[in-house]
């Protein structure tokens, strides 16, 4: 069967446990992490099939990451690297009107020293029906860059559904080239696009409509990617770190359809939504749903992520399903 490939960075997330900031902590939990191994999980918790491509030094602390992929049916081709380390960064937990914080230590890590050629695209693509990647990637270097370039390039001859979020990480843009240099040649080869206002405004210097943020830069942005089919994005409205109103949006040919809104309060992780999110979009687009079943189930995804510590959205699909049933309304299981 055809396989869901993706492509990214794994990494190591160490938190203070219990809402305490670094400062405080004598202990740091650990957690694995990457936007797209988060999205790997997810799918395969779904049952869909899907490989996750990265490069990782060949230690134990690697291996141990592997084996938490492996865990949830993740299989993974990985570029081994020596003389390298898995990438970190650390997360304090935003509570109340204090914000979260990540902080990265990503320099020398494996997944940063691949070059263009180590990865044999043709083959891992002979068996794919889609791709995805993120932003995140081509901030770290030109190299990978180069090689986003030449898997994009394979996928696309190969006739696979390439999809991408946005991802926009600003401490990682710093070798010199602009985000703005570097994204929109990439995502001109993609049909599925996870979009959101700012990083559509710096990636693509486009001026949306202030009062009609969504579908104003949903048009624009298929003025610029003429080749994208759907561009989803969703909206937060913040009341404070642990209390927000969430909704999901997915523009197709012209149409937007919206999602149910949600009040989400008592956040237990508001890291890894977007991930969430992004593989109900891959998974609803995959079963041919309708674009209001796709959204609604998106979204009920990304609501589902912020009740679950971690990056990842350890939800199933009946978990999903009761969540667009009830409402966000948590009624117990009995």
């Amino acid at each position: 069967m055809r396989e869901i490939v993706l492509f990214g960075e794994y990494l190591l997330r160490l938190t203070p446990p219990g809402n305490k900031k670094i400062m405080q902590a004598e202990n740091l939990e650990m957690h694995w992490a990457g936007s797209e191994a988060n999205i790997a999980v997810s799918l395969s918790l779904f049952g869909k099939n899907v490989r996750y491509i990265t490069s990782l030094p060949s230690n134990t602390i690697a291996q141990l990451g592997i084996t938490q992929l492996h865990r949830y049916g993740v299989p993974t081709t990985v570029i081994e690297k020596e003389k390298s380390r898995v990438g970190v960064y650390y997360y304090e937990s935003g509570v109340g009107a204090r914000p979260g914080r990540v902080t990265y230590d990503r320099d020398y890590s494996a997944f940063s020293m691949l070059q263009d050629g180590e990865i044999n695209w043709k083959e891992i693509f002979a068996i794919a029906s889609w791709f995805h990647w993120s932003g995140i990637t081509p901030a770290l270097n030109e190299n990978l860059v180069k090689v986003c370039l030449s898997a994009l390039v394979v996928a696309k001859e190969n006739g696979i559904m390439i999809s991408a979020d946005f991802n926009f990480r600003s401490t990682l843009w710093q070798y010199g080239k602009h985000s703005s240099e570097i994204m929109p040649k990439l995502l001109e080869y993609c049909d599925v696009i996870l979009a959101d206002v700012d990083a559509s405004k710096l990636y693509f210097d486009i001026v949306p409509d202030e009062n009609n943020l969504v579908e104003s830069t949903c048009s624009l942005l298929k003025e610029k990617l003429p080749n994208v089919k759907y561009i989803a994005m969703t909206m937060r409205y913040q009341k404070s770190a642990s209390s927000n109103e969430y909704v999901g949006y997915l523009w197709n040919d012209g149409k937007i359809v919206t999602s149910a809104v949600y009040n989400i309060d008592d956040i237990a992780e508001r890291i890894g939504t977007g991930d969430a999110f992004m593989a109900g979009l891959i998974f609803g687009l995959n079963e041919k749903q309708s674009l209001q079943e796709v959204i609604e189930y998106a979204t009920a995804c990304g609501v589902m992520k912020h009740c679950i510590l971690g990056d990842v959205n350890i939800a199933s699909k009946e978990e999903v399903d009761l969540i667009i049933k009830q409402k966000g309304s948590g009624r117990i299981i009995r």
